[in-house]
């Protein structure tokens, strides 16, 4: 058992001595796709840092190291004698994630700086807060009785709507692209949440759902700044992308890494938080807490709490739009970008889709709110 012969082969061309060879300059030499290249890589380094013990154990159980996360497993020996093995993902291999996410986004090339808008309103900033997104979700319209959803379906209404909003949005001096967790429908090539192990409905290798991902968003990231004159992008864990959101950070950050325009911030503990003025902004996926203990909290760590008046709180995570005022805080739960899957459809959940942009203003706070239903009109 082991690696596989292809494993193997990529693996000693990417780590073969000094002189190994980039992602890109195998797949130029083998005719494979790059994203077939990383996977085949990602695979080859989990054989390749298991222990010896490790090894036997999987060999033993007929596991590989993307499968064999944690369990028991009926072993049966050669003389005819049974036993069982308990098998639990080790803290390095989860610590080796981000590791990973580096050799993912190697070589990416820094994109051609964006021309900066003639005029903007130097008191505005506008906010776009994009929830719950389920890149690489699929949802059958004949099987939810709603709309259809794959990578092509989702990257046409990101573009789409993003167009729509930013027409109604007033060119601005700042921009805050809020990406508030589950922009992933799924962690990894497992097809399941994280922590519940629910088993997902995807379209495509997780290669590919990352590769189209950074593609899309690098090209909203373009068309925000070609109407304001700076754009800060913080990207949110959510319970369905608890490690995977971590590549959108690293890969934006890389692709953006030499225009002074765009600040990729990486939020360590799940929180947002910006200053605008007199306006105070602060966004959480919302799985974690409710919005009452999320109100309390700010108002102890804010830095800015005492200075700002007009304080908002955006939150995804139940797919439906839901507002109130928490003291002196408003909190507001957005729709979710995508369609109800099958799973959402056959509990009966019909939540609408919207993306929305919010104009705020230094001294008089959120002044104006552009929403797209996220319909399409054949």
């Amino acid at each position: 058992m082991g690696m596989s012969p292809e494993q193997a082969q990529v693996w000693a061309m990417w780590r073969g001595g000094s002189g190994h060879l980039t992602p890109s300059e195998i797949a130029l030499e083998t005719g494979k796709s790059l994203s077939a290249i990383k996977s085949l890589i990602d695979r080859g380094r989990r054989w390749a840092d298991a222990s010896e013990g490790e090894v036997a154990a999987l060999e033993a159980t007929g596991l590989t190291p993307g499968t064999a996360r944690h369990g028991w497993r009926i072993v049966q020996h050669e003389d005819g004698s049974r036993d069982s093995v308990f098998w639990k993902a080790s803290e390095e291999e989860q610590q080796d994630f981000l590791e990973r996410v580096k050799d993912a986004f190697e070589g990416m090339a820094p994109a051609v700086p964006v021309l900066a808008p003639d005029q903007v309103e130097s008191d505005l900033c506008n906010v776009f807060p994009l929830f719950d997104v389920h890149w690489g979700m699929h949802a059958w319209g004949k099987e939810t009785r709603n709309q259809d959803y794959d990578l092509k379906e989702a990257a046409g209404d990101m573009k789409n709507s993003f167009e729509a909003v930013l027409t109604l949005a007033p060119n601005a001096q700042e921009a805050v692209l809020i990406i508030g967790g589950d922009f992933f429908h799924a962690d990894d090539n497992s097809a399941e949440t994280p922590k519940s192990r629910h088993k997902l409905d995807v379209d495509g290798r997780f290669y590919k759902v990352v590769e189209e991902a950074i593609e899309v968003l690098s090209y909203v990231v373009e068309r925000i700044l070609a109407t304001h004159m700076h754009l800060t992008v913080t990207v949110i864990r959510g319970n369905h992308d608890e490690h995977s959101h971590l590549l959108l950070s690293v890969g934006l950050g890389q692709r953006y890494r030499e225009d002074p325009r765009v600040t990729v911030q990486k939020s360590r503990d799940g929180l947002f938080m910006k200053q605008w003025g007199r306006a105070a902004i602060f966004a959480h996926h919302g799985d974690r807490a409710p919005p009452e203990r999320q109100a309390l909290y700010l108002s102890d760590v804010c830095p800015f709490w005492s200075e700002s008046r007009h304080r908002h709180l955006y939150t995804g995570h139940i797919h439906k739009d839901q507002a109130r005022d928490i003291g002196p805080l408003r909190w507001e739960s957005l729709r979710a970008f995508c369609p109800p899957d099958a799973y959402a459809a056959g509990m009966g959940y019909a939540s609408r889709r919207a993306l929305r942009a919010d104009t705020y203003h230094k001294i008089s706070g959120r002044v104006l709110t552009a929403m797209d239903p996220i319909e399409r009109h054949q």
